[in-house]
């Protein structure tokens, strides 16, 4: 054996040793107590940073504007009954989202935009913490094995994907749902009763998910609680999704003004019996298969081992796989999917290892597999993979500017019409309502409803000098007087006094 070899040797029985007391240490109880807070609050601020990069490069999505103006009406005593969905559209009936209201009061303290963004990326990022505590606690999992699972969470493009993409009352269910799983495992009932709670208030047909929950409480013994939790989520979901919901908004369900969130609960179930064969076909579309490929891949399909933990989710995500929704249904679907398959993954590692004294042992090859595809899965389909350049999302290009500086110059008691890229930062006002895309205004609509008119020309179809022209012309008819017409960026305001 030559010096370098027996070197080589050392070294590596070196580092053996060393890996093998910092295992020792983190086992011991220093890795339960550090690790997981650390990086769910690291997972918080990089999916806080990300989002707000994106709402401050005026490319989020519609579904936050809806929400920043909601919860600014809830913080004004107002109902909120949000001008962006359409005419008397309150927005409580149509998901039952009553995690809105407390938002609604911290809104008088905080920015409503930056509230909502902080509030989803805290959320999806301490859902790290309950899955530590279920692969630890209850799956038996060792640091590896534990720590593979959580990264597997922190890499998927729909953790990514919920967190920038807008806001979603769903998405705080997230922490929730797991949250659930581990404190029915560990029977905890009073904690597991208020996770409930809390999921419970972000939609109510998660409700079906908690009470498919029950079944699982019921296969593992526990009749009292399993009883309990389907009945309570049945009642919950069914009273007011059935019930409730169109008596209190009958005309917003006849009047079909839910705006982006499609069906009523109700007419999907309704369309579900009426014609099964369609629902199967709609169920096995290559969108949602694509969807379902997209979640359980990077995830080494390992969920579908333990289906039995995966199952809760499956009868309301087929439901929304068949709705009949635009924007928000991969939020609906999305945020209830990888909450069970994160919680069936952790029993399927458990499945999958070899007991010891009081740990799980897993094959380090098959934790190096988990890893890779998650990283894998990061880089070529999260929203913030390097090919999507997420550092450059903050930046405004002089058009960014020019419309944010014109609307600088409205008050919040103006009604505005505005185009899409505007909404966001328009969104704190009661009277706000969306230009369509690719549509040239209606000066008749903007005569009824508003006050000022700010339109991004990269909302526009490519218009004519002339075009331009006529269409100042009938607003100046209308009343209105041009306060902004900067062509060189592509800004128009008009304004009534």
């Amino acid at each position: 054996m030559t010096t370098a070899t027996r070197d080589f040797e050392h070294y590596r029985h070196n580092l053996r040793r060393w890996q093998t007391r910092v295992q020792a240490r983190l086992e011991a109880g220093a890795g339960d107590r550090w690790i997981p807070p650390f990086f769910a609050l690291l997972l918080s601020l990089i999916l806080g940073t990300l989002a707000l990069d994106r709402f401050n490069g005026l490319s989020s999505s519609k579904s936050l504007a809806d929400y920043i103006q909601a919860v600014h009406l809830i913080s004004e005593g107002y109902r909120p009954e949000t001008s962006l969905l359409g005419d008397g559209v309150h927005l409580l009936p149509v998901r039952w989202s009553f995690i809105l209201y407390p938002l609604g009061m911290l809104a008088k303290i905080f920015p409503a935009a930056e509230l909502l963004i902080v509030t989803q990326a805290l959320a999806l990022g301490l859902a790290m913490i309950p899955l530590w505590l279920l692969a630890r606690r209850v799956a038996k999992l060792r640091i590896g094995a534990s720590s593979a699972l959580v990264l597997a969470y922190a890499l998927h493009p729909i953790t990514h994907r919920l967190a920038t993409d807008g806001f979603h009352p769903e998405s705080l269910a997230v922490p929730g749902l797991i949250a659930m799983a581990y404190f029915g495992a560990t029977k905890k009932w009073l904690w597991y009763w208020v996770m409930i709670a809390i999921v419970l208030s972000c939609r109510a047909d998660l409700g079906l998910a908690v009470a498919m929950w029950g079944f699982v409480l019921l296969g593992d013994s526990e009749r009292t609680g399993g009883l309990a939790t389907i009945g309570v989520g049945m009642v919950w979901a069914l009273g007011l999704l059935l019930v409730v919901q169109p008596i209190v908004g009958e005309a917003q369900v006849a009047g079909g003004q839910y705006g982006s969130y499609g069906e009523s609960f109700g007419d999907v179930l309704l369309n579900v019996a009426r014609s099964p064969l369609d629902f199967l076909g709609d169920l096995v579309a290559s969108e949602n298969v694509s969807l379902l490929v997209g979640l359980l891949a990077p995830l080494i399909f390992m969920p579908v081992l333990m289906v039995r933990y995966f199952a809760p989710a499956i009868p309301l995500g087929a439901i929304y796989l068949v709705a009949r929704n635009s924007e928000v249904d991969f939020a609906e679907r999305g945020a209830l999917f990888i909450a069970f398959a994160m919680i069936a993954m952790t029993y399927a590692l458990r499945r999958l290892g070899n007991m010891g004294v009081d740990r799980v042992f897993l094959d380090s090859r098959l934790l190096t597999a988990i890893a890779a595809a998650s990283a894998l899965s990061f880089v070529t389909g999260s929203p913030a993979s390097p090919y999507e350049r997420p550092w450059g999302w903050s930046n405004r290009s002089d058009t960014d500017i020019a419309l944010v500086a014109a609307a600088a110059t409205l008050q919040e008691s103006d009604a505005v019409l505005a185009s899409p890229s505007a909404l966001g930062v328009l969104a704190e006002r009661r009277w706000l309502y969306p230009l369509e895309k690719n549509e040239v205004p209606s000066v008749a609509f903007a005569n009824f409803r508003a006050r000022a008119v700010l339109i991004d020309d990269r909302d526009l179809p490519l218009l004519s000098d002339a075009q331009r022209q006529a269409y100042a012309d009938g607003m100046a008819a209308q009343g209105y007087e041009t306060r902004i017409d900067d062509r060189e960026n592509g800004v128009s305001l008009y304004f009534r006094p």
